[in-house]
């Protein structure tokens, strides 16, 4: 009777035993299968069995390849790229957004079990929240029960992708301001884009009429109102991705008017000579028939 291992590393024969153990301290061999034998002096003469090795890599680096922009609401693909990992058929990579799972990929059906390298695309659609989001990759292996705990896995360095969308004003786009004459009115503008919009107004122009733009605010200040003020002030918010409009409409009320308080007070001075003067000529009038 004897026992053994045929394996293409430290292979055992043991004679007049009935066990072998297989002891390695470091295996390369990526498809080696060792098998276990026991010979005996009867029929079967050999018994054998072969063991469930599984040899596994940790990935060589895991990273993200990724566009250096993308668009709000149009498809872009952020592709996890993983090096020199085995065997393929354990390997789970997923992509996160933040603590949000995206997408995950295993090669479940690739028996390659010599190190590989595995590019995966997943396809991401941005909103306008996901500006400055965090994307991660991880690399998983997915040995099962017999495999260490917790699975082995190695994340990318993490990766901030701008997502570039046109203006959005964040104020309404219509509106009507009252101010008195003489008074003072600021207008305001703000959009949310990125590229961070600029800004440009029409209005009827004046030298009492001044333009700020300051923290992403654009203002038109108005000191000393007066009528020639009055009428459509419009601000354009612009970036390369489009534009918003915003109107709105000064209506400049009447303080006091000096031409009309001269033309009543004439007209009321003429009155009262007027009366004077008739009740004048009435007395005289009475005197004269005396």
């Amino acid at each position: 009777m004897g026992a053994g291992w045929e394996a293409s590393v430290n292979p055992v024969n043991k004679l007049n035993s009935a066990t072998a153990v297989w002891n390695v301290s470091s295996l390369t061999v990526w498809d080696a299968e060792p098998k276990c034998y026991i010979n005996c002096k009867s029929e079967p003469r050999q018994c054998s069995g072969k063991l469930d090795l599984v040899i596994y890599k940790y990935p060589e680096s895991v990273s993200l390849i990724a566009p250096e922009f993308m668009k709000i609401g149009v498809e872009s693909n952020i592709t996890c790229q993983v090096l020199d990992v085995a065997p393929a058929r354990y390997l789970s990579v997923k992509l996160y957004k933040g603590d949000e799972e995206l997408g995950n990929r295993s090669f479940t059906h690739d028996s390659t079990r010599f190190p590989v390298n595995a590019s995966v695309p997943f396809p991401v659609t941005p909103t306008r929240a996901d500006n400055g989001a965090e994307y991660t990759c991880v690399a998983e292996l997915q040995l099962g029960p017999g495999g260490p705990k917790p699975n082995p896995a190695k994340p990318s360095p993490a990766l901030k992708i701008p997502v570039v969308y046109k203006p959005s004003l964040l104020s309404v786009t219509e509106e009507t301001v009252e101010v008195l004459e003489e008074g003072s009115v600021v207008l305001n503008c703000s959009a949310d884009g990125n590229p961070h919009p600029s800004y440009e107004w029409e209005y009827p122009r004046a030298d009492n009429v001044q333009e700020i733009t300051k923290d992403g605010v654009s203002t038109v200040n108005i000191t000393r109102a007066s009528s020639s003020n009055a009428g459509v002030y419009e601000c354009h918010a612009k970036n390369i991705y489009g534009e918003q409009r915003k109107k709105v409409t000064l209506t400049v009320k009447g303080g006091t008017d000096w031409i009309k308080i001269i033309i009543i007070g004439v007209i009321f001075a003429i009155a009262l000579i007027a009366v004077v003067g008739i009740l004048f000529l009435r007395r005289r009038q009475r005197g004269s028939v005396l």
